[in-house]
């Protein structure tokens, strides 16, 4: 069943990390003549996500299973169907709550930051995508047509029917053959299930990048690589290729336990993100950006938010808001749920005015 798991991907300089992988259920659309690039999603999740299984074993979080990270990708696979979705596990989940990102950005046992000019984490994302890609290319046919087959998502998702649906799919899989023949009708023009898998090449495709909650420390430390990239060492063609890749980036509702850089408000660092012509969308709830225990994460998210915008960068903000409601943990989850949604119903609110002048 999708997605794949992915023990220990090789990374850079003997890193590693587990990656969950679903394949797109549809190619980029395109004229047949100029066909579209490839697309991957790369995913790092928050807090408390991990796999199923952990989360059911564990006392508090098991009331956030729904939101497990097999989940997730296939949330994120519906709602980007033209994309290669990739979410990458946090190098340690610290007593089996806290993800810690070590791998792309230096962090203590409760997964706070220690942002560096580089900590290598392009590199180590490059290489992350080309091992996903080699992985897959070496699975038994048989082993890979089992998982695509054995998955079927509504038009219209709903990630608690995903959660019920997922503990009861394997069985029923088995037990209905029938099913198979109905998914491979879903997607006539493709009768080969497997059609992305001879010239995946994840290294390559037009990159999207999705930070939810901790995960966003990791999008916050490419901001420094890209700097440090752009203006030292600006002779290294090969990776400035590999951040032309990068069209858009995701923070949703961003937050860890620091009281500090929880988002980046350096002027000399937006600067350079703006440059590189980066579709931007920040989605935030009250839960983050109006807690009054952690100002702090409202204060720099208008910062960075509004001084982008005064940078002339293409940011788009949209703040999920929803009445009488609870600044819960559920508040927050409903970001990573309705994030795409909410962005195709509505227009972006105007970004907060920047304290700091251009």
């Amino acid at each position: 069943m999708l997605p794949l798991r992915l023990r220990r991907v090789a990374g850079y300089d003997g890193r590693a990390n587990d990656v969950l992988f679903h394949p797109p259920a549809q190619p980029p659309a395109a004229p047949a003549a100029d066909p579209a690039p490839a697309r991957a999603l790369v995913f790092f999740g928050g807090d408390v996500q991990d796999y199923p299984e952990v989360m059911q074993a564990h006392r508090d979080n098991r009331n956030y299973i729904k939101w497990n990270l097999e989940n997730t990708a296939r949330v994120l696979a519906h709602d980007f169907p033209a994309h290669h979705v990739l979410v990458v596990k946090p190098t340690r989940i610290e007593y089996k709550s806290f993800s810690c990102y070590d791998n792309f950005v230096p962090s203590n046992n409760a997964g706070v930051p220690d942002h560096t000019p580089t900590h290598s984490a392009l590199h180590h994302l490059e290489r992350l995508l080309q091992n996903v890609g080699n992985r897959i290319k070496s699975m038994p046919a048989a082993e890979l047509l089992e998982a695509v087959s054995s998955v079927s998502l509504p038009e219209e998702i709903d990630i608690e029917e995903l959660h019920n649906a997922s503990i009861h799919r394997g069985g029923e899989a088995k037990a209905n053959g029938a099913g198979q023949g109905a998914a491979a009708d879903t997607h006539k023009p493709y009768l080969d299930p497997l059609w992305w898998r001879d010239k995946i090449a994840l290294d390559e495709c037009a990159l999207t990048l999705v930070g939810f909650s901790k995960g966003c420390v990791v999008l916050n430390q490419l901001i420094y690589e890209f700097h440090y990239t752009k203006t030292l060492t600006p002779g290294d063609v090969h990776m400035m290729r590999f951040i032309s890749r990068i069209k858009d980036m995701y923070w949703l509702d961003g937050g860890h336990a620091g009281g500090k850089n929880t988002w980046i408000t350096s002027r000399s660092l937006l600067e350079t993100l703006t440059r590189l012509d980066v579709n931007i969308f920040v989605h935030v709830s009250p839960y983050q950006v109006q807690d009054e225990g952690r100002p702090w994460i409202g204060r720099e998210e208008k910062a960075f938010t509004g001084l982008l915008n005064k940078l002339g960068a293409k940011v788009h903000r949209y703040l999920h808001t929803q009445s009488d409601a609870p600044h819960s943990l559920h508040m927050h989850f409903d970001v990573l749920a309705l994030f795409r949604r909410a962005q195709q119903a509505a227009p972006p609110a105007p970004p907060p005015a920047s304290d700091e002048e251009p």
